[in-house]
């Protein structure tokens, strides 16, 4: 589980770059005509969302490949979520899940990371579409 999130440092790798591309393109507009202003504040938003997504698909990896390092998976799962609660950052009533409940809950904010990144790609095309016509 802990591999395959850390996949997650590729999307935030090449979001990083488009969102410097949108940035740039707002504040350098070189293109004539310019590129669609409502298309790159998209492409922004989707871009810090994508930021937002990749931070805790990179702190799941990590606290995947610290609980794998423990023998014992369901004490793993206690220290975790004792930990996790003391930190503020586990609902009560969420404490005790089964491991795949937790694989779904990081498996799902990955795929929104990589949906994220898609409209941001999306929208800097969009933006660019009528420059490139």
């Amino acid at each position: 589980m802990a591999a395959l999130l850390a996949q997650g440092r590729q999307l935030r790798a090449l979001s990083w770059l488009l969102l410097a591309a949108a940035l740039l393109a707002l504040v350098v507009p070189t293109a004539s005509p310019p590129p669609s202003p409502v298309a790159l504040a998209l492409s922004l938003v989707a871009g810090l969302l994508q930021c937002y997504y990749a931070l805790r698909v990179d702190f799941d990896a990590r606290l995947f490949q610290a609980a794998s390092e423990d023998e014992d998976s369901v004490r793993a799962a206690q220290r975790l979520d004792a930990s996790l609660l003391a930190l503020g950052l586990l609902k009560p009533g969420r404490a005790g899940r089964d491991w795949p409940a937790r694989w779904r809950g990081a498996r799902g904010l990955m795929v929104r990371q990589a949906v994220s990144l898609s409209v941001q790609a999306a929208a800097l095309v969009w933006a660019y579409g009528r420059v490139w016509a």
